[in-house]
């Protein structure tokens, strides 16, 4: 999952670099791409609420860490904690 969560980052750096230094439809594009992801991510985090304060911790790490990775963070929790045996 980790390599997952590197490739991730190439996104992101290619959408800020694409605003920064494209032109017309590349920068336009850039910028859509960033927005959108940030707009699912954010609802992606409110989804997943229950699971995070299930999960315990801090809910503005999971916050940032979903804004970033998105499903590639509350997965491996989600997985986690459906493996652990009922109490």
């Amino acid at each position: 999952m980790n390599g997952m969560k590197h490739r991730i980052w190439v996104l992101w750096v290619g959408c800020i670099a694409a605003i920064l230094f494209g032109q017309g439809a590349v920068a336009s594009w850039g910028a859509w791409i960033l927005g959108l992801s940030f707009a699912v991510h954010i609802v992606e985090f409110f989804v997943n609420l229950p699971l995070f304060r299930r999960a315990g911790g801090s809910l503005a790490h999971h916050f940032v860490q979903t804004l970033i990775y998105g499903l590639f963070h509350w997965t491996p929790i989600k997985q986690h904690l459906d493996s652990e045996p009922a109490k």
